[in-house]
């Protein structure tokens, strides 16, 4: 339940278009997007890798985690004097991406537009919105359904929940407030 639960935040993005690049895509290592990136900076290429900032549960807290928009994925942008052999050499890269054997070229409109996307979309938003409802799980007031009020700081909730046939406001822990599966 803990992992499964989370909601995107916020596109990051790094350098900006330009529009004598040549747009490719490679296909990275298992969670070698980080490593590709850096290893195709050195080598003289642009690297774009969008990517969310996601709130998960790890060890029972909610903390967050930058993850790849595109897991396993990185766009490489080429001038065109610009050999591309070193690419299938780099660590991290695994191979870039054909279509009937010859090298798929993205749209530099395209790219432009997920980082125009980055920049709109900076920010944190959090799992919950107000007047979502919602179920608590820890030991205090576990079981009981509400409405998600609002975040205090990085670890409580305010809930408002029906206790004794009238409405109250509960602080709880964040990790002890789960979506209600009907939402």
């Amino acid at each position: 339940m803990g992992a499964a639960r989370h909601r995107v935040a916020a596109l990051r993005y790094t350098s900006p278009v330009t529009a004598e690049l040549r747009w490719l895509l490679a296909y990275t290592k298992p969670r070698g997007e980080h490593t590709a990136e850096e290893n195709l900076r050195r080598q003289g290429f642009e690297v774009f890798s969008p990517g969310l900032s996601l709130q998960k549960r790890r060890r029972g807290k909610w903390v967050w985690v930058d993850e790849p928009l595109f897991p396993r994925y990185v766009f490489i942008g080429a001038r065109p004097d610009q050999s591309l052999a070193p690419i299938r050499s780099t660590v991290g890269v695994s191979a870039l991406v054909r279509f009937g054997g010859e090298v798929a070229e993205v749209p530099a409109a395209l790219i432009a537009q997920l980082q125009g996307a980055a920049e709109v979309t900076a920010g944190r938003q959090y799992r919950f919105k107000q007047g979502q409802p919602v179920r608590i799980v820890g030991e205090n007031f576990s079981g009981i359904e509400g409405v998600f009020e609002m975040q205090e700081g990085e670890a409580r909730a305010h809930v408002l929940v029906t206790l004794l046939g009238r409405p109250m406001v509960v602080q709880v822990d964040l990790a002890d407030v789960v979506p209600e599966s009907g939402a």
